[in-house]
């Protein structure tokens, strides 16, 4: 194989990361897409898929620098990634009538991203096991959707 083609890892070790990303993200959006949400289970899937494309390519760039002595730090990408996923929940979140709306929608959002960000990394299974944990979570609130709403009073 040529030398500028072989930048650490074989392909399947990268299919394999991507395949558990998505995995992670399925799983997480599975529960928004039950439930009709209008963000559901593609865009999970992408933003766990991004997530890992960037932490492979990041540590990936790291490992073929080392080679030619420059220095580079994966953990830099793997900040901008949390900061951007910030910035895709945000979007995410609705203001008005005096009532914030969005906020399950964008944590779940940033939670796909760091699934994806486990999976690149190596951890597949630990990103599978917190995606169930998540979606369990998300399934959960089911029964909190209307909590205080016999509280209120009528008119």
């Amino acid at each position: 194989m040529p030398e500028w083609i072989d930048v650490g890892l074989t392909q399947p070790d990268w299919l394999l990361k991507l395949l558990f990303a998505l995995a992670s993200g399925a799983i997480l959006g599975l529960d928004r897409e039950v439930r009709r949400r209008r963000v559901g289970i593609r865009t999970y899937m992408m933003v766990s898929l991004g997530s890992a494309i960037f932490t492979i390519a990041a540590v990936e760039m790291s490992l073929r620098m080392g080679d030619i002595e420059l220095a580079a730090d994966p953990t830099r990408v793997i900040q901008g990634l949390i900061g951007g996923l910030g910035f895709l929940g945000a979007g995410a979140i609705i203001q008005g009538d005096e009532r914030v709306g969005g906020m399950a929608t964008a944590a779940s959002l940033w939670v796909a991203g760091a699934l994806g960000l486990a999976a690149g990394a190596g951890f597949g299974l630990f990103s599978i096991t917190c995606a169930v944990l998540a979606a369990s979570l998300l399934a959960a609130s089911r029964f909190m959707e209307n909590r205080g709403a016999d509280d209120r009073p009528d008119g």
